[in-house]
């Protein structure tokens, strides 16, 4: 019985030691694996806000475009109804140029949309032909009137997107 006296102290010294160590040890390993999640989630966070905020900034770009593109149309359809004398064809040609390099810059930014729905609506309504004879030859104001209605269609559509994602927030 002395020997079991003896020894049991220092077993169980021992004993509870080890169940510390061992209690401190998953504490730890919980601990890390809270840490490594709550990482995970910040980044993910983080690259979502990030594509969230690209998303919006190339939607307002499209935007703006857009509009910018609809004016120029606007601009060339109001030169055609001008009186024949007073239409200058170096202001058509200008026209022309600012329609051309508008059109590159929006298919350059639908081209960066996420959502593919609003990408194919976006490019069917800017996608008409307008210069079929050249870029050099000046739209009749045929061409012009239905793409004017197309592309605010566009606008529209890309307008309510913004708002999806504003909304969001």
């Amino acid at each position: 019985m002395s020997s079991f006296n003896t020894i049991w102290p220092v077993v169980s010294f021992i004993l509870g030691a080890t169940l510390t160590q061992l209690n401190s040890s998953l504490s730890e390993r919980r601990q890390k694996a809270r840490d490594r999640e709550a990482r995970e989630y910040e980044a993910s966070k983080s690259l979502l806000e990030g594509k969230k905020n690209f998303e919006i900034q190339i939607l307002s770009d499209l935007y703006n475009m857009i509009t910018a593109l609809n004016e120029a149309a606007d601009k060339l359809a109001r030169w055609h109804k001008g009186d024949e004398e007073n239409r200058e064809p170096d202001t058509a040609k200008e026209l022309c140029s600012k329609l051309q390099s508008d059109h590159a810059a929006a298919w350059r930014l639908n081209e960066l949309l996420f959502d593919a729905d609003l990408n194919r609506f976006v490019s069917d309504a800017i996608g008409v032909e307008l210069f079929p004879h050249g870029p050099n030859v000046i739209p009749s104001q045929h061409a012009l009137e239905g793409y004017g209605d197309r592309v605010w269609e566009a606008h529209a559509a890309v307008a309510v997107k913004l708002k999806e994602l504003y909304a969001s927030e």
